[in-house]
């Protein structure tokens, strides 16, 4: 994880880890390899080895080779996946929290950035799934969103 110092010209990335893709996928295709050297035991044992290990290995490599930004925080507002969810004066609050699911040994970690329509009557909620492959730490976007949020609304605040 990086520390970036957050200025009101600039902008806060999340993006995918190139290198924990990278691990991630290297371990898992090696391990493929691993089995299909020593284990023989037929198509599906080949199959299942495919699956579990083959793919998502070459998966990982390809994200981490490519420089996908998931979120962007700067002074207009609070972008994910390239677009504007909304700009600091509709925004209401965002927290993260963790998604529960049956049979899952995952951490399943949500951003739910909330804010005003238009007209200011209703409140949106749009919730962002987390990876463990991101550059940032949750904390880290917490402290840009708060950040960007004071700057779009033209409070100036240092950061420490």
């Amino acid at each position: 994880m990086s520390e970036q110092k957050l200025t009101a010209e600039g902008e806060f990335l999340v993006k995918e880890s190139k290198f924990i893709n990278y691990i991630l996928g290297g371990v898992s295709i090696a391990v493929f390899f691993v089995i299909m050297t020593f284990k023989d035991e037929g198509w599906s044992n080949y199959i299942f080895a495919l699956g579990v290990f083959l793919i998502p290995g070459a998966y990982a490599i390809v994200k981490g080779r490519g420089n996908s930004t998931i979120i962007r925080i700067n002074k207009t507002g609070f972008f994910y996946a390239g677009k504007l969810i909304s700009d600091w004066k509709l925004f209401y609050d965002a927290e993260f929290r963790e998604k529960l699911e049956v049979g899952s040994f995952k951490d399943n970690f949500i951003l739910d950035f909330r804010y005003y329509s238009d007209d200011r009557l209703w409140i949106y909620t749009k919730s962002i799934p987390l990876t463990n492959t991101q550059d940032k730490a949750e904390e880290e976007i917490i402290e840009a969103i708060q950040f960007y949020c004071n700057v779009g609304r033209g409070i100036t605040i240092e950061q420490k």
